[in-house]
């Protein structure tokens, strides 16, 4: 299946150990007999999956009468199966990258919702509070449903034993975002 990926994926599998050392709590990593190596023996299955995200880029357009309005281009991203969402501090790349069926994660929030709920939360709550007086007017550009890539870790040794999301980009732990696929905190 040909999908649209989030970011370049640059963590691989012999990187895992290293990101899931580097997550875990300080007091955990003092003690001398817990090691990069003690993580790559406990790692019992490592599967990389594709999470979708939802992309909307849209324009902030703030009247200014008698002055020409000000454009700022945004960029919203919205968890397409927990409903987390926010802005994109910067633009993160995209590619097009041929990918199984069974890796990719399969998307709860529609794009119907996505406009009807979801996009207007995130005008309101965060894009119109930097307008104490005027709220300004949106075009939205361009909508797409990206995935993020995740290696789905589960470790077992007998220091730890957890299950753990690794960015495919970052190498950091995405814990939120596993505690918020188990919850409807985020849902509208």
């Amino acid at each position: 299946m040909n999908v649209t990926i989030l970011g370049e994926g640059k963590i691989q599998e012999t990187d895992l150990s290293t990101s899931i050392y580097k997550s875990v709590k300080p007091t955990l990593r003092w003690n001398r007999h817990f090691n990069e190596k003690t993580i790559q023996e406990g790692i019992k299955k490592q599967t990389k999956i594709y999470y979708p995200m939802w992309i909307v880029k849209m324009l902030v357009i703030a009247d200014r009468k008698p002055f020409p309005p000000k454009v700022r281009p945004n960029m919203v991203f919205i968890d397409a199966i927990t409903g987390y969402r926010g802005l994109f501090p910067n633009i993160p790349p995209t590619a097009q990258k041929k990918v199984p069926a069974s890796e990719i994660k399969e998307a709860v929030i529609s794009k119907e919702d996505l406009f009807a709920r979801y996009v207007p939360d995130v005008q309101d709550k965060q894009i119109n509070r930097n307008y104490v007086l005027k709220k300004p007017r949106y075009e939205i550009k361009e909508t797409e449903l990206v995935y993020l890539p995740l290696w789905d870790v589960e470790l077992n040794t007998s220091f730890l034993t957890k299950s753990y999301y690794i960015n495919g980009n970052t190498g950091e732990s995405e814990e939120l975002m596993r505690e918020l696929a188990q919850s409807n905190t985020w849902k509208l």
